[in-house]
């Protein structure tokens, strides 16, 4: 049971930290006067960072999940 619950808790982790991170720079872009995008291409490019960004949390997220399952038999 620990092989499925932890790598996927460890993904929704990674998911959740990387989501907050990305929320946290575009927070103090705000407060800071910063613009992240000045067109619809550069907003289209930020978000496919995400996306990638998010993708890789998701998956090292899942491997130290699997990692930890092995670690604590």
């Amino acid at each position: 049971m620990k092989r499925i619950i932890f790598p996927m808790l460890g993904a929704v982790v990674g998911g959740l930290l990387c989501h907050m991170i990305f929320w946290l720079i575009g927070k103090a872009a705000v407060a800071f006067d910063i613009r992240l995008y000045n067109s619809e291409e550069e907003a289209s490019r930020n978000f496919t960072v995400f996306l990638v960004c998010f993708a890789l949390f998701v998956v090292l997220g899942f491997i130290y999940g699997l990692y930890r399952t092995k670690r604590i038999k």
